[in-house]
């Protein structure tokens, strides 16, 4: 990755199975331009037909926040008309919606403020890691915003019903001792060592049968009155219980090793 940052981009890599996106607006506490959703967007995309990929983490740049939300900056040329609200909405939308709905692990690094717009893309991800530091708030009833229906409810999902009320009511900021106890986020870490936790997480993550994984997700997220995703959620049973991974991790437990699963 080269050091030259770019205000206002998105840095994507991949290190060691893990498929970073970074948020890279520093001056901007890493507010999300519209340029910005269109390549989280598009990077997603190209995660997804990289099969070496495990897990992909979203973080933001330096360590004062993941991300402050929307780039308002932008409000007057974005959304100033009907359809430049549409567009914007639309870019936006797509990319949380692929997000929550890519199959691999995705995980949220949180250092720092993660405010609206910041919290959904964080909410979107499957888990959300935070430094003690870190501070979260839904600010859109005092700038007059309408937050979007999907990401309430996400919200509602994950937190409860008076829970999610008292964030936007109140839009108050809160800690990440607070954000814990709702169930925002998954762990907290001391600063000093953040960066080395995390990678715990992330590689207890990589470590483990990566079929097991994707089938546990999509059996998790999946409504159980859809009936086709019942069956493919049995069907990815059926490969798990067929495959080699199965066979190593069998293997491994019986000769007190650690297992070397190849996803297949």
């Amino acid at each position: 990755m080269s050091d030259k940052s770019i205000a206002g981009s998105i840095h994507s890599y991949i290190d060691d199975k893990v498929g970073y996106i970074i948020l890279d607006n520093p001056d901007r506490l890493n507010a999300i331009s519209l340029s910005m959703w269109e390549q989280i967007g598009q990077s997603l995309k190209e995660y997804k037909k990289n099969k070496d990929i495990r897990c992909v983490v979203l973080k933001g740049k330096g360590n004062k926040a993941f991300s402050a939300g929307a780039d308002i900056s932008e409000f007057n040329n974005n959304r100033s008309r009907k359809d430049e609200v549409l567009k914007y909405d639309n870019v936006s939308k797509n990319a949380l919606k692929i997000l929550q709905s890519f199959s691999k692990p995705t995980v949220a690094v949180i250092d720092g403020y993660c405010m609206g717009g910041g919290l959904a893309t964080a909410l979107s991800c499957d888990i959300r890691l935070a430094s003690l530091k870190s501070t979260f708030a839904i600010p859109a009833a005092k700038l007059g915003l309408a937050y979007d229906y999907e990401g309430i409810k996400r919200l509602r999902n994950i937190i409860g019903p008076a829970r999610a009320k008292y964030i936007f009511f109140t839009a108050r900021q809160f800690s990440s001792n607070e954000a814990i106890q709702m169930g925002i986020v998954e762990q907290i870490f001391e600063e000093s060592s953040f960066e080395k936790d995390t990678m715990k997480v992330l590689n207890s993550i990589i470590g483990n049968a990566p079929l097991t994984i994707t089938s546990a997700k999509l059996a998790i997220d999946a409504n159980p009155e859809d009936k086709k995703l019942y069956e493919k959620c049995k069907a990815l049973e059926k490969v798990c219980f067929a495959s080699k991974d199965y066979e190593e991790g069998c293997l491994a437990f019986n000769e007190k090793r650690t297992p070397i699963f190849k996803g297949r």
